[in-house]
This record gives structure tokens, C-alpha cells and sequence, in this order.
């Protein structure tokens, strides 16, 4: 099947802010808000540029540089987990930069050096919660693309394999399609129907075709406030802040399972998709195994970079104010 995220949005009409079931219409609860005591899981910050260690690794098809950041250049790491590197022509690393509040500040910086028409470009920077058996996870961080704007995965959720296949994964991309490239256009997932649940659906930020989030059309409860999506341009040169709620669906068997997915994603202090009530996992697939950030790059005409700073996961709810001060080297829309 073709994903929904590799369908261009130009030309397409805007569905409602809100829809669902009158039922579902009459819940107002958030998926931003907390499931409990927000608690913090890694708060990822660099407190200096010295060159990070490599090692080669070798697999089936090609040699890889696996990267990794020694403990003593974090300012603070609540705990293990993390595994950061590249391969196939991606670079990353530790840089000074302008920080979001206009001093300078040391951040995660991920080079894609070679447009890849056919072939593509893999970053990773993955904390690993495989251990929680959690199915729910909250993640806030700021991110910058001051050059070329282009296209990678930006922030994925990979859930636990079950058999073979992508299990209950879900995508927040920067667009590497066509057309707008760098734009965040939709947060795409799988609603279960199949064991491999990947990009079958999507909730795109403009509002646009509602029913592409599958089973549970008609009684989940998805806004999108912003009716808009996150366009290449509003990038700027500036530091964006992001707070991103996934939450799957729980059950063990189709018999028992229940439409209680969220996705949450606000940019800026401004929310472009509060959705609950949702399938989004096969009862088959296990919980959460890594968040991930940069990811592939395919397709795009350009290099570009990609940065970020003071990544921090927890359970619970989010462990920062709607958008830290202050922001003065951010363009908040």
C-alpha cells in the first residue's frame, strides 16, 4: 500500500476542525494533557564541542560509522539509552550554535551533505524506553533547519516488533515528496488493521481528508486547530520549539482492544493536531521500543542541515511550560 505521507496536499479541500461522533464531540479532554506525574526519562544537553568518539561497525551490505557521545560532554542524561551516529553519507555532531534564547549553547547537529534523488541518507539520534513496556510517551524539544529546508523522518516512534515488519510506529516528517519540501504536513501511523503498522494513515494538519485515519473515522475526536500546516517557510533561521504526544491504543486481541491512541503536536506554543480516541496499533504488536529523531532523508534535491537542543522524553506529561523563556531567537507565529 502507498503511503498517505507520499500523497501530495496541494488542491485539497479542508474538512471541518473537529469530527467525530456527536458522542466523541462532547469530550473535551486533551491529548496534551498528563496521564499522571510527568517524569522525566532524558534530558539531552551538551556541555562542550570536543569531537565525539566513533567506531566502525560492520554489516551485511556496507561498513557503517556508529557514533557515539562519550558520558562526560552531557550536561545531563537522566540515564541510558542513548544511541546516536549515521551512515550512507550523513554526518552528525556536537556544535556551538545561538541557542533559542540568543546565547551561545553547544546542540545536536546532523549533516545530510548530498541530495539523494534515489537513494537516501540515515541520521539517528534513538533513546531507547523498550524497558518501560510503556505505550505512551511524551517529547519536547527545539529544532532549527537554517539553510536549504528539506525532508527526513524528524521524530519517530517505533513500537516493540511483534513478528516481521514495522510494528506500531508513527511518523512526524519534514516533507521529502515534492512540492513543499521541509514542510510538516501530517502525523502518519497505522490503524491496526494490519501487524505491520506504519504510514497506512495520517492526520494531516490541515484538516484535509479525515477519513485517511482509517477504523476509527467517524468516533475518534481529531482538532487541527492551526488548519494549516508547518510550511517550509515558517522554518526561517530560528529555533522551533515542539511538544509531541503519542499514545497507542490499548488490547491484546481485536476482541478486547480499545480506541484510546492520542497524538498531540503543538509547534511554537501553537497546537496543530490534538487527536484522541483513536486505533492505532495492532493488539498484536508490544509497546514502545525508541524514540528517534533526524532519521532518513530520500529523495531530496538539496543538502541541508538539521539541529537540536535540550531534547527531553518523560511519561506522564510534558515536563515544560508551553514554550520555555526566552524565546528570543524564535519566530513564534
Amino acid at each position: 500500500m502507498k503511503s498517505f505521507r507520499d500523497r501530495l496536499l496541494a488542491g485539497l479541500s479542508l474538512a471541518a476542525l473537529v469530527f467525530g461522533s456527536p458522542a466523541a464531540l462532547a469530550v473535551t479532554v486533551s491529548a496534551g494533557a498528563p496521564d499522571g506525574t510527568p517524569h522525566l526519562l532524558t534530558e539531552l544537553l551538551f556541555n562542550a564541542t570536543t569531537p565525539m568518539e566513533t567506531s566502525q561497525a560492520a554489516t551485511s551490505t556496507a561498513p557503517m560509522t556508529s557514533t557515539s557521545i562519550p558520558t562526560a560532554e552531557l550536561d545531563q542524561i537522566g540515564g541510558t539509552g542513548w544511541v546516536i551516529g549515521a551512515h550512507a553519507g550523513g554526518s552528525v555532531g556536537v556544535q556551538a550554535t545561538t541557542g533559542p534564547a540568543g546565547t551561545t549553547v553547544d546542540a545536536l547537529e546532523g549533516s545530510y551533505p548530498q541530495p539523494s534523488p534515489s537513494g537516501g541518507q540515515y541520521i539517528w539520534a534513538d533513546f531507547n524506553i523498550a524497558q518501560l513496556s510503556t505505550r505512551d510517551v511524551y517529547i519536547e524539544f527545539w529544532a532549527k533547519m537554517p539553510l536549504a529546508k528539506e525532508g527526513c523522518k524528524f521524530v519517530k516512534v517505533f513500537g516493540q516488533r511483534a513478528s516481521s515488519g514495522y510494528a506500531a510506529n508513527t511518523t512526524i516528517a519534514t516533507n521529502y515528496n515534492g512540492g513543499d519540501f521541509g514542510a510538516i504536513r501530517q502525523i502518519s501511523f497505522g490503524d491496526g488493521t494490519q501487524l505491520g503498522n506504519d504510514t497506512q494513515n495520517a492526520i494531516n494538519l490541515n484538516g484535509s481528508y479525515p477519513e485517511w485515519i482509517g477504523r476509527s473515522y467517524g468516533t475518534a475526536v481529531v482538532k487541527t486547530p492551526q488548519m494549516s500546516v508547518f510550511s517550509s517557510t515558517a522554518w526561517g533561521s530560528e529555533w522551533h520549539h515542539f511538544r509531541i504526544h503519542i499514545k497507542f491504543n490499548t488490547g491484546t486481541t481485536m476482541q478486547n482492544e480499545v480506541p484510546n491512541g492520542e497524538y498531540y503536536l503543538e509547534i511554537d506554543g501553537k497546537v496543530y493536531v490534538d487527536a484522541t480516541d483513536l486505533y492505532n496499533r495492532n493488539p498484536a504488536d508490544a509497546p514502545i521500543n525508541y524514540v528517534e529523531f533526524f532519521g532518513w532523508a530520500q529523495t531530496d534535491p538539496h543538502a541541508f542541515q538539521l539541529w537540536y537542543y535540550d531534547i527531553r522524553i518523560s511519561t506522564g506529561g510534558f515536563v515544560s511550560q508551553p514554550l520555555p523563556r526566552p524565546p528570543a531567537n524564535v519566530r513564534a507565529k
